[in-house]
């Protein structure tokens, strides 16, 4: 369990609480931990949210099917981070698939036991829920970015848009993007056939050039 609670340190929900008072917190938010293979699913589509998912190891992936079978890939998390905050609070029901991407730590907390804590635990339970409140924000403000790259025209500007972000976000000309081309093509709602022969073009142009998830913007006109 020592093990399980570093990882938690490192976590946003639990960002500014030391790891001693974490240990304490365990007694009430009860939460379960479970190991899932790769591409096993957490949550399926209909399923009652009832819990905030904590990704202690691993990475979990959102993903909205049609009818026909066509793709969306909503959003991705990696370790430390969570999903769900907003549906376990008020129990929808899931509005997308939920699945580990990698063999993965994934803890699960009810809502309510965040919301009820001991008197004597209050300034962390408060602690969490201002981390909760950023958590959203930063959400709102992925959405919105991946709104603004998927409505660019043609796929060399829906590509850009995004590389462009992901290099400011990195504060270097070389970054390491988190998706694979697979999901990028779904992330950003294209076909991945016609990404990558736009990525070669681009590459060919010496706008950018990449190996594997690795890129380097050169120019941006």
């Amino acid at each position: 369990m020592k093990e399980k609670i570093k990882a938690m340190v490192k976590c946003r929900i639990f960002s500014g609480i030391p790891e001693e008072d974490i240990e304490s917190m365990l007694r009430y938010l009860k939460p379960k931990i479970k190991k899932y293979k790769k591409g096993s699913h957490i949550i399926n589509i209909g399923d009652v949210i009832t819990d905030v998912i904590v990704i202690l190891e691993g990475g979990v992936q959102l993903v909205k099917e049609d009818l026909l079978g066509a793709r969306s890939l909503i959003a991705h998390y990696g370790a430390g981070e969570s999903l769900f905050e907003t549906s376990a609070s008020v129990k929808t029901k899931g509005y997308f698939g939920c699945y580990v991407t990698c063999n993965s730590l994934i803890m699960s907390i009810p809502f309510e036991n965040i919301m009820r804590v001991p008197r004597s635990l209050k300034l962390f339970n408060a602690q969490i829920v201002k981390n909760l409140i950023s958590i959203l924000a930063e959400k709102s403000l992925s959405i919105y970015m991946q709104l603004e790259h998927a409505s660019r025209h043609d796929i060399r500007k829906k590509l850009l848009s995004y590389l462009i972000f992901q290099k400011e976000k990195a504060g270097t000309d070389e970054f390491v993007i988190p998706l694979s081309k697979t999901d990028l093509a779904d992330f950003l709602f294209i076909n991945r056939s016609a990404m990558t022969r736009e990525l070669a073009s681009m590459k060919k142009d010496n706008i950018i050039s990449f190996k594997g998830r690795k890129f380097t913007i050169k120019k941006t006109n």
